[in-house]
């Protein structure tokens, strides 16, 4: 349960190291051999994606998102789970959306063979993050309504 609680932030934390050498390399590779390392774009660009999708996950986490409290605020105590609901409705919504066109980019591109053009790498591996970024958004999300609307119970008593 406890490496559930940090997913995010240890597949980030990880990631976030990973790139930070990668890029680092590719400087010195620079500087001293005045070329860079070909590949290394094309992975910091992957690991971006998929960095983008787990933060984006991590903030709903974290209620870190402006929207999540700006929006419920605004709103007088009684009617506030109301736009908790709505709000963590539409997100899921969104996400939903977001993971069937990410699922259908995904099977055109297997359809078609893609390869990322120079580590020939299969593209559905980058594409792959936004399908399981907006499930882990959706997972998160629900948390996150859950506790706000306990929160919300209890303060209201």
């Amino acid at each position: 349960m406890i490496f559930y609680n940090k997913l995010e932030e240890f597949l980030l934390a990880i990631s976030l190291f990973i790139m930070v050498i990668i890029n680092f390399l590719n400087v010195i590779s620079r500087y001293f051999i005045h070329a860079s390392i070909s590949f290394t774009e094309e992975l910091l660009i992957l690991m971006f994606l998929w960095n983008t999708m787990l933060a984006s996950a991590l903030a709903f986490k974290l209620k870190a998102h402006l929207g999540l409290s700006a929006l419920t605020d605004l709103f007088p105590h009684k009617f506030q789970k109301y736009v908790v609901i709505i709000a963590t409705a539409a997100t899921i919504i969104l996400m939903a959306i977001l993971s069937k066109f990410g699922m259908a980019m995904i099977q055109n591109q297997i359809k078609f063979s893609v390869k990322t053009a120079v580590m020939e790498l299969p593209e559905p591996i980058l594409s792959l993050a936004i399908p399981c970024g907006a499930l882990l958004v959706i997972i998160r999300i629900i948390e996150t309504g859950y506790r706000q609307l306990v929160e919300l119970k209890e303060g209201g008593k």
